[in-house]
């Protein structure tokens, strides 16, 4: 079953832009995405290093953006 990797702006959308969608045929392919944008955007949204944990890094730095992000399987 394919799964959808949705990151989109807590509130209104990056001036003008819609959220980023991102089809997998797995669940640990759309993880594994999610950690890759994670590592490319963190130093410039976060102003500390990273944890090395990987579940950690992505909940720090979720609560640290306006950003949140789904990963749900697709009908």
């Amino acid at each position: 079953m394919p799964y959808i990797l949705i990151i989109r702006e807590r509130r209104d959308s990056w001036g003008g832009r819609g959220p980023m969608a991102v089809m997998h045929r797995s669940r640990e392919e759309a993880q594994a995405e999610l950690l890759d944008y994670v590592r490319e955007n963190w130093d410039d949204k976060i102003d500390e290093d990273p944890p090395e944990d990987e579940e950690e890094l992505i909940d720090q730095y979720f609560d640290q953006t306006l950003e949140e992000y789904a990963i749900s399987e697709t009908p």
